[in-house]
Parts: C-alpha cells; structure tokens; sequence
C-alpha cells in the first residue's frame, strides 16, 4: 500500500510527521512522499522521505493519504479534498486511524474479552476514548437558557432525588446547535453504566451525610448531582471560567460548599495545596473523594496522608491520563490499607501526547475503600 503523509502549517497536533513516519514503517506500507500544504516549506525531506507540495502531487501514485491533525479537524478537511478531487472520502484518513491499525495488530492475540470487543468493534468503527462502553449518539442532550439574572447560560440538570436545578457554563463555551437551539451534548455520557468511567458503582456509592471532596470539578455535574444530600462539600477547580460558573450553580449552598481555586499536589504554595492542608483537621469522618485532574491524581493522593488515614473513605480517582497511573494509584491506596478495584472495560486515551508510543488500553478509574 502506497502512502502519502500529509503535513499542514502551523497545526498543532498530538503526535508528530516524524512519529507517524516511524509508525507507518512498522507496517507493509509504503511511504511515498510527505505532502505539505505549508506555502513556506524549505525542507527538502523528512525521515528520508520527500516533501511535496500539492502541485507535486500527481507525480506520485498513492491509495491512501494520512492527514496528520486530530479527528476535529480531519473530519472538516476531507471533505474540501474530495471537493478539489484529490481523492476518495475513503482515501483520507487520521493519526487516530493508524493508531488502531497499529493497536489491533499489538493486541491480536491478547486473550482478554473486553479487549477482544473493541478490536472487533473497532473493524467497523472509529478509535474512540471510549469505544464500543458507550453510546456514541449521546442524544439531544439538555436545552441551555439564556434566563438567569447573572446572564450566565445554563442547563437544567437533575440532582440525585429527581429535583431540576440550575447549572451553569462560561459565556464563551462551544454548545452544539440544532435547528437554531443551544444545546450541552453528552454532559453525563461518562456516568452511563457500561462506561470504563464510571464514579458511583453498586454500593461504592455516596450515602447521606457524607463529606464529598470534588477534585477537577469543570461544570460541575458530579457535585450538583449530590449536594443535596451531602454533609458537606469541597470542590477543587483552577480555571477562572469555571469558578466563575460554580459559585453561581452553588450560590444557594454556600454554608456546605466551599470552592478552593489551587491545583491539587503534594506541596502547597502560591498555586497548589494539599489535600491535608486545604481541609480541616477531619477525624472518623465519613469522606467521598471523587478526582479527576488529569494526571496528576498521584500527587494529589500524596498530599492526603491524614485525610486517607484517619476517616473512612470511598474514592473514585481516575487512572487513564498516564500509561502507569493506575498502578501507582492502587500502590499509594494500598499503602494506607485500602481495598482497591478498578471499573469494567478499557479506555484509549487518545489525547495523551504518549499514546503513539504507549499504544495501550488503560482502565478508567481505581476505586478504593478502607471500610
């Protein structure tokens, strides 16, 4: 199979021209050429190979090209290339796609059965974070008003009894429109029971009363869902856009919910605190942790001696941002004495820079009890 790799200019991508260079090699594919659409290419060659330019491009025979730039944008580029008759739709494809070349062949003769399914799905589906755990449509998702007085939009978002309260999103957010309305899409697509990211699992649960400590909080739809039964809250969040947006979804809970605008580590400082810092000198009490805070989990769980050891505890900390973060969530839980699991299904996590040399399935989350 001949190929053509295609570079554009001043795209950032994930992974590199040289990275899917050395990738393609590992196949029977041949590369032909590295066709750039950068008006200022001055490189001759790339890994050896030639660079051409479009107008170079008839010169060359080829059956497939590889766009390198992430499925977003590949999905709006490749039409404009079947419109300039440069090829087939089915011609075009990503670095996502030979990702999955790439992980079908590593994993062919794996025997573990959720790995199994996703190769399988994967014959006639795109690589995803998520796969074939979860509905790709998502549905309409929940309608965004434009009704409040703070001139924030929001949603309405059911809480855990059934109760519809406000949630809001930063005014420059990107919602989806349909037929000439706003819409949030697949805002609890992750909480679906078949996911490999699932928080709250059989009786790994929130009971009432408990401390909650949201950690990695965004729009806050995990915290909204169960405030109202919680003793007290803790949300972690550090952009300003989304701090903005928690104090008015939690405006009517400022006596149980504090918002701590740090990162959460294992020092504290200007920018970081520590879980043992940032909260009360807690003692037997009954604690949710819920983090998400993409890779830096472990740190996070460092800084959380006195909180993990003296409290009873059920967290649900996610596992995936790193290739190693899973075992070395488990180590640091198992440490202090917890029962440690992890959810059902793989992930791919396809927006780590290292995925193209990891090429691995990654479990979602570790949940971990010490009662």
């Amino acid at each position: 199979m001949r190929v053509l790799i295609v570079k554009f200019p001043y795209l950032e991508t994930l992974v590199s021209v040289e990275k899917i260079c050395e990738m393609t090699k590992r196949f029977e594919y041949d590369i032909a050429a590295i066709l750039s659409f950068d008006l200022q290419e001055t490189s001759k060659e790339i890994c050896g190979y030639p660079v051409i330019s479009l107008e170079e491009l008839n010169d060359f025979q080829w059956d497939i090209m590889i766009l390198v730039c992430d499925e977003e944008i590949s999905d709006d580029i490749i039409p404009k290339m079947v419109e300039l008759q440069i090829g087939r739709e089915e011609q075009f494809k990503n670095i996502f796609w030979l990702l999955k070349q790439f992980m079908i062949q590593k994993y062919a003769e794996v025997q573990d059965p959720d790995i199994q399914a996703t190769l399988e799905y994967w014959k006639t589906n795109k690589l995803s974070v998520f796969n074939q755990h979860i509905d790709t449509d998502g549905g309409i998702g929940h309608s965004v008003f434009f009704d409040d007085p703070c001139g924030l939009p929001n949603v309405y978002f059911e809480t855990f009894d059934g109760t519809l309260r406000k949630m809001f999103f930063p005014r420059d957010f990107e919602f989806t429109e349909i037929n000439g309305e706003k819409f949030v899409i697949n805002l609890t697509r992750e909480q679906e029971p078949t996911s490999p990211h699932l928080y709250i699992k059989g009786e790994h649960k929130i009971n009432p009363g408990d401390i909650i400590i949201d950690a990695g909080v965004c729009e806050g739809n995990f915290a909204l869902k169960y405030v109202d039964i919680c003793s007290k809250m803790y949300l972690f969040e550090c952009e300003p856009r989304w701090v903005e947006v928690l104090e008015q979804t939690f405006r009517d809970y400022r006596d149980k919910v504090t918002i701590i605008p740090k990162f959460l580590s294992d020092v504290t400082d200007d920018k970081n605190i520590t879980l043992d810092d940032a909260l009360p000198d807690f003692r037997g009490q009954n604690i949710f942790i819920k983090m998400d805070i993409e890779g830096a989990e472990p740190k996070a769980l460092r800084g959380a001696k006195r909180i993990l050891t003296n409290n009873r505890v059920k967290a649900s900390v996610c596992a995936y941002h790193n290739a190693d973060d899973c075992i070395r969530i488990k180590g640091i839980f198992r440490k202090y004495g917890y029962e440690v699991s992890t959810s059902n299904g793989w992930m791919v996590f396809a927006y780590d820079p290292k995925i193209f040399d990891t090429a691995d399935f990654r479990k979602g989350i570790v949940y971990a009890e010490n009662y």
